[in-house]
């Protein structure tokens, strides 16, 4: 008898890769604005270029017959690239903590956060396990968990007013499951909803957790776009000035997770990084058995994108925040471009906004039409678990752009839901 070929179903359930979508959209309607191209809100991308120091690094690296560039590399990194990382999280990011030995944090270099959380998705969470995740979501943390371990091991929760996660829900739903919850995921500055969370709310989830033996996935891709401060702490430089850091947790059953992506816009050169605290054995487990899937997937990240790493670490965070700082009147513009709605959330942290459509609204539809009549694309929430709202990212654009943007958006928000 024959039988037809079929795919997998955990991937045939996954949900479509949005930004793609977009894209097609965009191409799609293309030929309506070939004397002014659409622009785009969607993808959280920022609108500047890698430093010089990028482009040296590689250059030198290319020409250094002894970079290797053509073989494999560690599978944890680079080790100048592992140990400049390490400085890094001590001076940046409070890793590891005071009165902590710098040899229990372990870093796996990956290409990319997304990377970076498939490895702790196949490292932490066996089958029947749940994972907590809260919506609105970032779709790719939750594509990883449908695709390898089903839609049945997503638990998810409520955010407040705020936009911070419920710490009431979780607390019931620890008490509820009797174990089978695993793992949490945060993203913080967060992804979509624009928030930074309080350290101290982040403080009371990562006690909760340690308590219920469950852990903790920090998400630390936004690190740099901390517009609020709420986890920024003051670093003195060798020349007397100063920067912000980033504070992170160091507890062992706390994995953190970096990007090379945003900040330092080198998206495309995908570069993350995973770090494990091994003060104890099941961090240390964590940690060899991530090594192992990593092996298996990627064996190890190009070396010319981990040099490119390190050119970007020598320009550092000042270098970052120069550049974030270059947003604050995009912000300010899109703010304005979503007054037509009731309710928004977002503007402390990350680069974006989201806002809630009118009740008759589809968000999917006015994805569309915004395309199509307005020439500005953006994100529907359906594909971050709330339908009837839109992600609005306002770092993709120059600031000259963002603004012809923001007014387009405001028009085609005003025009589309002034009815409804």
């Amino acid at each position: 008898m024959a039988t037809s070929t079929t795919t997998s179903n955990r991937v045939n359930e996954t949900l479509d890769p949005c930004v793609v979508l977009m894209k097609q959209l965009i191409a799609k309607h293309q030929h309506l604005w070939t004397d002014k191209k659409i622009l785009s809100l969607a993808q959280g991308v920022v609108y500047w270029t890698p430093s010089q120091a990028v482009t040296d690094a590689m250059v030198n690296a290319i020409q250094d017959p002894s970079s290797a560039l053509h073989s494999y590399a560690p599978d944890e990194g680079l080790p100048e690239l592992v140990s400049e990382i390490k400085l890094k999280l001590k001076r940046e990011n409070n890793l590891p903590s005071k009165g902590s030995s710098e040899d229990n944090v372990q870093v796996i270099v990956t290409p990319g956060a997304n990377a970076a959380y498939m490895n702790c998705v196949l490292t932490l969470l066996s089958e029947n396990d749940l994972s907590v995740v809260f919506k609105p979501y970032y779709f790719n943390h939750v594509m990883a968990i449908q695709m390898t371990r089903g839609d049945e091991a997503l638990l998810v929760g409520p955010i407040d007013d705020t936009g911070c996660p419920s710490v009431s829900w979780l607390k019931s739903q620890l008490e509820e499951k009797g174990g089978l919850i695993k793992m949490i995921t945060i993203t913080n500055p967060g992804n979509p909803t624009g928030v930074s969370l309080p350290t101290s709310k982040l403080q009371e989830i990562i006690d909760l957790c340690r308590d219920y033996g469950v852990w903790v996935v920090l998400d630390n891709t936004y690190e740099h776009f901390d517009h609020s401060r709420e986890n920024s702490f003051e670093v003195k430089n060798d020349d007397g000035s100063s920067m912000s850091g980033f504070h992170c947790f160091s507890d062992e059953h706390v994995i953190n997770i970096f990007s090379f992506s945003k900040g330092y816009a080198m998206a495309g050169y995908r570069v993350g990084y995973v770090v494990v605290n091994t003060c104890g054995e099941e961090g240390n487990n964590a940690y060899e058995q991530m090594v192992k899937v990593q092996d298996t997937i990627p064996i190890c990240t190009s070396r010319i994108s981990q040099k490119a790493a390190l050119g970007a670490l020598k320009e550092g965070r000042p270098w970052v925040e120069k550049k974030v700082k270059s947003l604050d009147e995009s912000r300010e513009a899109i703010i304005d471009a979503l007054t037509p709605l009731e309710k928004t959330i977002g503007g402390s942290g990350a680069m974006y906004f989201m806002a809630k459509l009118p009740p008759n609204v589809c968000d999917m539809d006015l994805a569309e039409k915004l395309v199509e009549r307005y020439g500005i694309a953006i994100i529907p929430g359906k594909f971050c678990g709330l339908p009837g709202w839109i992600r609005v990212c306002y770092s993709n654009l120059s600031m000259e752009e963002c603004k012809v943007a923001a007014a387009r958006l405001k028009n085609g928000l005003t025009d589309l839901c002034a009815s409804s």
